[in-house]
């Protein structure tokens, strides 16, 4: 307990005493100044502390009062963070029936720090990794003999879920890990998207219908309007033959498709 609370616990036992001697709030209070000098209670305490004694209400503790903030335990808190410790400030300061500010103040006393949840990667097979190792080496080396990047078109698919998930910020100690977030169930609703952008932003995009995919004939349909939107968004290009056909066209499975002039 601090020094304060008892100071103050003293000096309205003090006023109890004057109470009891039949003095006034005024005579108590020029008391208690004699006694502790400026930093005792003011006249107007002093005489609500006698509107209490008169109410046959001596105890000399603090009540508490309605509006007061409410006290929580942290074990409360902790109780609700093992439930669910994505919950944001304001879910938790409802249900503990306290403000914002004090689950946000609790939270920073227990240490607590707030890291944003990754999504679980799938993993990629050795092949896979050697080959995505093998082509930006490739690349590498061509763009220190000449730069080209600036002539690249990179397209890729995109499935759209019409539920998707969203990461979560957890409340953890610090050196534990966040809560991990599922990616969306591959057999759900859904449809694809095609986008094809160069290093200026986004030349072409294709949303599909419901159901449909990437066949041959889409695709190359699909290629054919890129060139278009190519000649129209990047009319600078037009002047060469680097986006028109014929052009090469590579993709695989270990990363994106890019349309090159030929």
């Amino acid at each position: 307990m601090s020094n304060l609370v008892l100071v103050k616990r003293e000096m309205r036992t003090a006023l109890l005493f004057c109470f009891r001697l039949k003095k006034t709030a005024a005579e108590s209070h020029r008391m208690l100044v004699e006694a502790y000098g400026d930093n005792t209670l003011s006249e107007r305490t002093c005489r609500e502390w006698f509107h209490r004694f008169k109410s046959n209400d001596f105890d000399v503790e603090d009540k508490e009062r309605p509006g007061q903030p409410k006290k929580f335990e942290d074990t409360e808190l902790q109780s609700l963070l093992n439930e669910d410790d994505t919950q944001t400030q304001q879910q938790l300061a409802e249900q503990l029936g306290v403000a914002q500010q004090t689950v946000s103040d609790r939270l920073k006393a227990m240490g607590k720090i707030q890291k944003e949840g990754k999504w679980v990667p799938h993993e990629l097979t050795e092949r896979q990794q050697e080959n995505r190792k093998t082509i930006c080496e490739m690349h590498l080396k061509r763009y220190k003999r000449k730069s080209f990047l600036h002539r690249i078109v990179t397209g890729d698919e995109k499935w759209i879920y019409f539920e998707n998930p969203k990461r979560k910020k957890s409340w953890v100690s610090p050196g534990q890990p966040s809560t991990s977030t599922a990616k969306p169930n591959r057999f759900g609703k859904k449809r694809m998207l095609c986008v094809w952008w160069d290093q200026k932003g986004v030349v072409y995009h294709e949303l599909l219908k419901p159901g449909e995919t990437v066949n041959t004939h889409r695709y190359r349909q699909q290629i054919i309007n890129l060139n278009r939107a190519l000649l129209q968004k990047r009319p600078e290009y037009q002047k060469t033959t680097q986006y028109n056909f014929p052009c090469t066209i590579t993709q695989s499975n270990t990363g994106p498709g890019k349309v090159r002039g030929a």
